[in-house]
């Protein structure tokens, strides 16, 4: 759908939650990500409990419209396009599909979202702004740091979250429920669209070491 698979979607929220980058099939032959985060193994499992809703499968992109559309929450990423790269070049493959954000330093020409973001928070009168990524080194540090400023400096809510891959969590177990756990205490708790009888206490979400 037109405006819905891009990178800003069309639909009014008050939320907006930023990633980083999610690269094309052409690169990654069994990337299966349909929308944001179909790659990841918690997003979609995490962020509806907080508005008391149901899991929601990760290429199911139907319910991941639907529920987003009406919790008013938007996604989209930091990065548009790397202009400097080469598909049939072996190590490009390589640092990309590594999905890890330090190798995108390799590529000094990036096309940024950022700007674009911004506008998005203002045209749309956003009141809360989440990224999923805790660390500040490059190449994406930087844009992120851009964004919080401006969202400090007009007073809008902001906050990093633990990334919903579940890594760097530590020991415990469900994971669902101690990445829950760590959204709530990083600001999920001021989660525009958290539903008036969430219970971080409650049994639903305990996990244990």
């Amino acid at each position: 759908m037109a405006g819905e698979n891009g990178l800003l979607p069309t639909w009014e929220a008050d939320t907006l939650i930023i990633g980083t980058f999610n690269p094309c099939n052409d690169w990654v032959i069994n990337n299966q990500a349909n929308y944001f985060y179909g790659r990841s193994q918690y997003f979609w499992k995490a962020i509806p409990q907080f508005a008391c809703y149901d899991e929601i499968d990760n290429l199911d992109v139907v319910a991941q419209f639907d529920f987003l559309k009406k919790n008013r929450i938007a996604l989209t990423d930091l990065l548009i396009s790397i202009n400097d790269v080469d598909v049939e070049n072996e190590d490009h493959r390589n640092w990309i599909g590594s999905y890890l954000d330090n190798e995108l330093n390799n590529f000094p020409d990036i096309t940024w979202n950022t700007s674009n973001i911004i506008e998005y928070i203002i045209r749309n009168k956003i009141k809360a702004v989440y990224f999923t990524r805790l660390g500040n080194n490059a190449p994406f540090g930087e844009q992120i740091t851009i964004i919080e400023n401006y969202c400090n400096v007009n007073g809008l809510i902001n906050f990093r979250l633990h990334t919903p891959t579940g890594l760097g969590l530590g020991a415990g177990a469900p994971r669902r429920n101690k990445l829950i756990h760590r959204w709530y205490e990083q600001g999920g708790n001021q989660f525009p669209f958290l539903c008036p009888d969430f219970d971080i206490n409650d049994p639903e979400f305990v996990w244990h070491l």
